[in-house]
């Protein structure tokens, strides 16, 4: 049988209307000592949102985060790959070159400045970020290579898919927060909304997030184009 999640919808961002949803199926009447999650994030005109950042917070406790969290991202095509990663605070970031050129990586953001003058193959060392919030990189050969780092006080989180989904399974009992981040979202580049759900009375819930639509993100020109080098 499916019930109605209660869902308190806290509107922090200026200038912008964020709904929340959540429905959970309960397997049987049974209580559960695991749960998953699966978001899906939307915009206003109900097309999905890609690259947006999806994090889960204790209510309970403060959950410990891994002690060495690493991550990477690629240089392809002229293109950043992935073109948005969600990592905990504390993550180091090595940024391998594979094309055959090279780039100019840097990054202006709150979070995390820093810059990886011209180069090829792996830098040595690796970026470390140790503030959460969002951190828009980009190449200053290329500009129209622009990637997002979200970096989270959490170990649950991840980054929406094609389709605007993303889905956590495992949860432990208790009460969490759930915020959705993205890149475009007007003035703010923080938390949008959050509401509690409660894993100990159900197994397999999901939240649907509508947000405003934000710009479309510049892609690389053709071979052959004006800018393509």
């Amino acid at each position: 049988m499916a019930v109605q999640l209660s869902a308190r919808v806290v509107k922090i961002i200026v200038g912008m209307v964020c709904t929340l949803a959540a429905i959970a199926g309960i397997a049987g009447g049974a209580v559960v000592d695991a749960a998953e999650l699966r978001v899906v994030v939307t915009s206003g005109d109900d097309q999905p949102v890609s690259d947006a950042a999806v994090v889960l917070r204790s209510l309970d406790e403060s959950p410990a985060l891994p002690s060495e969290p690493q991550a990477q991202v690629d240089q392809i095509d002229r293109e950043f790959v992935p073109s948005a990663i969600a990592v905990p605070v504390n993550t180091r970031v090595l940024f391998p070159n594979k094309d055959d050129i090279r780039h100019h990586v840097y990054s202006f953001s709150e979070a995390k400045s820093f810059e990886l003058p011209l180069y090829t193959g792996t830098p040595a060392r690796p970026i470390e970020f140790p503030r959460e919030g969002i951190v828009t990189i980009a190449c200053n050969i290329h500009d129209w290579m622009i990637g997002h780092i979200y970096v989270l006080d959490s170990p649950w989180h991840g980054v929406t898919d094609e389709a605007g989904r993303w889905q956590i399974g495992d949860l432990p009992e208790g009460r969490y927060a759930l915020e959705v981040w993205h890149h475009a979202m007007a003035d703010s580049p923080k938390a949008i909304a959050e509401f509690e759900l409660d894993t100990q009375a159900s197994h397999h819930m999901e939240a649907r997030v509508d947000i405003a639509s934000g710009p479309s993100p510049r892609r690389a020109p053709r071979p052959g184009r004006r800018g393509y080098r």
